[in-house]
């Protein structure tokens, strides 16, 4: 790399604070704002008329798109104006007009994982947390404090409640609205979003083995099956688990980490 390659590129127009700080590579678009205390990775991106604000902290290789909002003042009530952040891990893309918010509590940080696409007017709320890899479609609406498991993907518009965990690889369908915790993978939809089978396409993406995508079939008939109460079909899984179904076990410990209920299946599937 060059020194030139290497040095910051701002445009004339755009206005970066002195003390922001810019690593090799960045280039800063015509009318965006890059305030005091932004960090932004080597060879990243900012997009005309972006808005980073202080406490956005971006990762290598990160593209922010015209328009979209970092760290912008959360929409909440009891926000009294402490100091917290955003933080984006490396090489994730961050389309046009998306908004990330800081968090309410002073010195916390709303963060946004590695690899991760977040499209065109998605919207992630103060307090939420978004594992590596995490796809969100154009106008997905998450609240705050809710969280997003590795590899999950968020159709269009999408709407998130506040508190609310959707599982690693899970689907979730365009226009659904997520009121209860989403399994790890699954698909689901609807009004409210309920499982409707596995996401075996994302499963088989992910390198997962066939034997594995077996014994997370059983885990889902058994979890949502007919046969005794929730915390027995959890011991049954939870029996599984401890023979070496790593998958299993996360399952498991999904839901039984659920304070607002996993949302269930509108038809029970059948055990055999």
């Amino acid at each position: 790399m060059t020194d030139e390659q290497a040095s910051p590129r701002v445009d004339s127009e755009a206005r970066v604070h002195p003390d922001a700080e810019l690593g090799c590579g960045v280039t800063v678009a015509m009318g965006a704002i890059v305030e005091a205390g932004v960090v932004l990775g080597q060879g990243s991106e900012i997009g005309p008329n972006a808005i980073l604000y202080s406490g956005t902290v971006v990762g290598d290789e990160v593209k922010v798109g015209p328009g979209a909002v970092l760290g912008g003042t959360p929409q909440d009530l009891k926000f009294d104006g402490g100091p917290s952040g955003v933080v984006v891990g490396n090489r994730t893309v961050v389309r046009e007009y998306v908004t990330i918010h800081r968090c309410v509590e002073p010195g916390a940080n709303t963060i946004v994982g590695s690899d991760c696409l977040l499209m065109a007017t998605s919207h992630v709320a103060h307090e939420c947390i978004l594992g590596d890899g995490v796809i969100l479609a154009n106008g997905v609406m998450m609240a705050g404090h809710a969280t997003v498991g590795h590899g999950a993907f968020l159709s269009g518009y999408v709407v998130v409640h506040q508190f609310a965990r959707i599982g690693r690889l899970a689907m979730v369908s365009g226009a659904s609205t997520v009121r209860q915790d989403i399994i790890p993978f699954c698909v689901a939809d609807g009004h409210p979003a309920r499982p409707k089978g596995l996401n075996v396409v994302g499963i088989r993406r992910a390198g997962m083995s066939p034997e594995q995508l077996r014994d997370l079939k059983r885990a889902y008939r058994v979890l949502f099956g007919h046969e005794g109460t929730l915390d027995r079909r959890l011991t049954e899984l939870g029996e599984d688990s401890r023979e070496g179904v790593p998958e299993v076990s996360e399952l498991v410990e999904f839901v039984r980490a659920s304070d607002r209920g996993i949302a269930r299946p509108r038809r029970r599937p059948r055990l055999s």
